[in-house]
């Protein structure tokens, strides 16, 4: 499998992300490894080292369907990480128990990621 860096100065070598890939934990479109986070893509898998992760919370976004006879509402989660590069990245995840896993294991990879939103100054 070809493994893409999503920051191109922190590449990693094969050897290390093979094993690493084949064991991480599915939470969605993201995988939790020992050693990086995985994004599942289209174009192939992405991979972002835990310490370049500055800060990561949840996002909930909703989405209402209008059906024939109702609205439904399908809510979609979100983790979302602020990196080292000064980009955010997000990956969906299958919902919000899920998410916050996602969080926790982030945090116990990297002890200095703050977890939670913090709204922009502006």
């Amino acid at each position: 499998m070809k493994f893409k860096p999503e920051i191109p100065d922190s590449p990693l070598s094969a050897a290390l992300l093979e094993p690493d890939y084949a064991q991480a934990k599915n939470m969605g479109k993201i995988h939790l490894g020992e050693q990086c986070l995985y994004f599942r893509k289209f174009s192939g898998t992405s991979y972002l080292p835990y310490g370049q992760i500055v800060r990561a919370w949840l996002r909930q976004e909703e989405v209402k369907a209008r059906m024939c006879c109702a609205t439904a509402n399908f809510d979609q989660f979100f983790v979302v990480m602020a990196c080292a590069d000064g980009q955010e990245r997000r990956g969906q995840v299958i919902d919000k128990e899920t998410g916050q896993r996602c969080l926790d294991h982030i945090a116990a990879k990297n002890p200095d990621v703050k977890l939670g939103y913090v709204k922009p100054t502006e």
